[in-house]
């Protein structure tokens, strides 16, 4: 059999730093230890000195770095929805549709602005979700699915406000929409879209 010839100390060197970095990798050693040993693997002189920083991590550790690493299944990551959020519009146009979180706190501030807020395919925080609005020379326009109830505290000065709501009872346990803050010559619109669910 023909022998192997020794390993240098640089290329030992690069062997137990792939190691150690594979250990760290699938969470077998901390970050401290991770840098203990590095420190140590690059102060090292000898072949020997280098292989004892591994000596202890051999059993029920991961491939050495000759084999390939195979990475662990991806894990699903949950959907984040920050508690508190805030729209800001300013001489422009602003837009939420389609499918998005809905924080469980969301300030609106709108000047000299068109915005729209459309929930109907919205992922909706369970609880009470309140809508903070400070609208001034704009137009807001908010638009619920059917079964959603709104409490409107909006205060209005030199302003339009319209609720087109249903006259229903909601369900029990349905979404509940407190509306609070002002409107100065502004437009808001509170709407129930009904036209697209019945059609979908």
């Amino acid at each position: 059999m023909t022998e192997q010839p020794p390993i240098s100390l640089n290329q030992a060197r690069e062997r137990v730093v792939e190691n150690l970095s594979a250990y760290f990798a699938q969470d077998h050693i901390s970050l401290e230890e991770l840098e203990r040993r590095l420190e140590r693997a690059y102060k090292a002189t000898s072949v020997a000195d280098l292989d004892a920083l591994t000596a202890d991590l051999r059993y029920g550790a991961p491939a050495p770095a000759s084999q390939a690493i195979v990475p662990a299944p991806a894990k699903p990551v949950p959907a984040f929805t920050p508690d508190h959020e805030r729209i800001l519009s300013i001489m422009s146009e602003s837009k939420r549709t389609g499918l998005w979180s809905v924080p469980q706190e969301l300030d609106v501030v709108a000047i000299m602005s068109d915005t729209t807020l459309d929930v109907t395919h919205a992922q909706l925080p369970a609880g009470i979700i309140d809508i903070d609005m400070k609208a001034l020379m704009a137009t807001v326009k908010i638009i619920l699915p059917p079964g959603v109830h709104l409490v409107s505290r909006l205060h209005a000065f030199m302003s339009s406000v319209n609720n087109e709501l249903d006259d229903a009872t909601p369900p029990p346990g349905a979404a509940v929409i407190r509306l609070s803050g002002w409107a100065m010559m502004a437009e808001v619109k509170v709407l129930v879209r009904r036209r697209e669910l019945a059609i979908g």
